[in-house]
């Protein structure tokens, strides 16, 4: 697996936009909003049972009913996109949805939850997913349960459930079923789609403690620093998210179904399994970021040493360097001979390469080199 070469940005999640001292369920969005002039989101309705299927794509929430109570099948609106005010009060008008649920889905920043609201629930979670450029994102994804009805809503806009759209055509045992498997079942794409990125991260890992071992350069520091802040970030996503599926799963019957209730549990054990490798990679990269620090600990304790053998050494050379270069007079008794002698710069010099010699040597037997 290629290293990325360059550090994309942060990775955050979806920022809500609150006006302090609004009325509950409030759906007006704030002055100043960057929001407040995207298109209003594409609806997407897709109604089905046993025997009966019927698609509509980018359709107008006007020609989206709810279903009567009596309706047999199960009628799936999906909406992508982050709705506008407007196609919110439409959704609350026609379905009867509870407004501080509404305001949840417009104006989001907290924890994955599972209310009930009436004959209504309501379930909004993060999708961890990985934008082009900006790292990973974490960005909600709300639904609206009814007896026959679901509504979902996925603000970043992408066709996400197009797997569980394929199976809803080819006429699977979805059909049969009602629209609390359908949730199940957009549950279990979005927990699902964390393991390919812990697959990356995991690959990621292994590379870096390859290069921390090889070369332990800033970029490998900057790295295990950045795969650390997205594990925190699944972290912050996931761990409410399984104590959400499991409030799904203590329902009594009203909401969900036993058959669901089964596989609400597998899809709770499958979050469960991605929070302990996001554990487990998290302790990995707190391991690696020490490995690198004593990497380069050692490193800088190799180039110290090397030095300082190097200063060592030169210290006796400098002292007979200076020793004979001193000026004294030359025709005195007293000088030293070897200023007058033939062979006293060969001598000179001999005299220092047996101190290097003999310096090393001893470095070497004492393992200091």
């Amino acid at each position: 697996m290629a290293r990325r070469s360059a550090i994309p940005r942060r990775g955050r999640f979806h920022s809500g936009s609150y006006r302090p001292g609004a009325p509950p369920g409030s759906l007006a969005a704030p002055p100043g909003d960057a929001r407040a002039p995207m298109p209003p989101a594409r609806v997407d309705m897709l109604s089905y049972g046993a025997d009966m299927l019927r698609e509509d794509r980018d359709t107008r929430l006007a020609d989206c009913p709810m279903p009567p109570a009596d309706a047999a099948g199960v009628r799936w609106i999906h909406l992508r996109g982050l709705p506008t005010p407007a196609q919110l009060e439409t959704l609350g008008r026609d379905f009867g949805l509870h407004p501080l649920a509404l305001e949840d889905v417009l104006h989001r920043e907290g924890r994955a939850k599972a209310e009930s609201y009436g004959a209504q629930q309501f379930v909004v979670l993060d999708h961890v997913h990985r934008a082009d450029g900006t790292g990973l994102r974490a960005d909600p994804v709300s639904f609206f349960l009814g007896p026959n009805y679901l509504i979902s809503i996925d603000t970043i806009g992408a066709d996400l459930f197009e797997p569980v759209r394929q199976r809803i055509r080819s006429g699977s045992r979805i059909r049969t079923l009602g629209s609390d498997y359908l949730l199940y079942a957009l549950l279990d794409v979005i927990v699902d789609e964390g393991f390919p990125l812990l697959e990356q991260l995991g690959g990621e890992l292994e590379e870096l403690e390859d290069a921390i071992l090889d070369n332990p350069d800033a970029e490998t520091r900057n790295r295990i620093h950045y795969i650390k802040r997205e594990l925190l970030l699944m972290r912050r996503a996931w761990w409410p998210q399984r104590e959400m599926i499991a409030e799904l799963m203590r329902h009594d019957g009203t909401f969900v179904s036993e058959i669901t209730r089964l596989h609400l549990r597998d899809c709770h054990e499958h979050g469960v399994i991605a929070l302990e490798l996001v554990e487990t990679y998290r302790e990995m990269a707190s391991s690696l970021l020490d490995t690198y620090l004593s990497a380069v600990s050692q490193r800088m304790n190799d180039i110290m040493k090397t030095l300082t053998i190097i200063a060592t050494i030169f210290m006796p050379l400098s002292f007979v360097a200076g020793l004979y270069g001193m000026n004294f007079d030359t025709e005195s008794p007293w000088n030293m001979p070897e200023l007058h002698w033939r062979f006293g710069y060969p001598y000179a010099l001999g005299l220092m390469v047996a101190v290097v010699v003999g310096m090393l040597a001893y470095f070497r037997h004492k393992r200091w080199w």
